[in-house]
């Protein structure tokens, strides 16, 4: 989770290793835009958000508010959240860059009161009906974790250089999905069990390879939503 890095520390090892801030808005939808059997949707281009003439001004005259009128990365999704008459709609896009060094974990988790706003205007490009909340926005709920992560997004699974010690982490996002697949592969690390022809992808001393570190450079798509 956030805190590898610092555990990775007590053991004298610098992990390769940072964390993202992630945050996610919860909303009624009251004018039933998002269909309560809809599946995760996924924008999956760079959005250019929709201003008034008079609003990309305001927001271009200003330096700390002008990348809102530049296209801004793909992956604002949503989804409905729980069942019968709930009307909540769960709503995320990771559209800020994220800082490499990041790699200390802050609590309580620190919330952006613009990012409701930006994530919704984001989704209305999918589904324009959400459109009717843009100008009086109903109340959300913030919420929002960190993705541990590696440069290449791959998690760390293997054998630590201490003797005695295993990892496995990095898991990003997709900690749920893979946590199963992950463990059996930890497991069989452990027992010496025979390893699977992937075990070195993920293996701990993979950046002990020069070839390997210089390939990151040039990694391309991560994966990463």
């Amino acid at each position: 989770g956030p805190h590898l890095a610092a555990v990775g520390e007590l053991l004298g090892l610098d992990l390769p290793v940072h964390n993202q801030l992630h945050l996610k808005a919860a909303f009624a939808d009251t004018l039933g835009v998002v269909p309560r059997t809809a599946p995760l949707l996924i924008w999956g281009d760079p959005v250019e958000l929709a201003w008034s003439e008079a609003e990309r001004a305001e927001l271009d005259a200003d330096p700390g508010t002008a990348w809102l009128t530049a296209p801004l990365p793909a992956g604002v999704h949503c989804r409905p959240e729980g069942e019968g008459s709930n009307q909540q709609v769960l709503v995320l896009w990771d559209y800020h860059p994220h800082d490499p060094t990041a790699r200390t974990a802050h609590f309580p988790i620190p919330l952006d009161d613009t990012f409701f706003e930006i994530a919704l205007r984001g989704m209305t490009t999918m589904l324009p009906g959400l459109q009717a909340y843009v100008e009086r926005l109903p109340r959300a709920y913030l919420d929002g974790g960190y993705y541990t992560c590696t440069p290449e997004n791959r998690p760390l699974i293997g054998p630590l250089s201490v003797e005695g010690a295993f990892v496995i982490g990095a898991l990003a996002g997709y900690g749920i999905m893979a946590a199963l697949a992950a463990a059996e592969l930890l497991a069989a690390h452990m027992t010496g069990s025979l390893l699977p022809n992937y075990a070195a992808a993920f293996h701990p001393a993979r950046y002990d390879d020069p070839a390997y570190r210089a390939q990151l450079a040039h990694w391309g798509e991560t994966g990463q939503l």
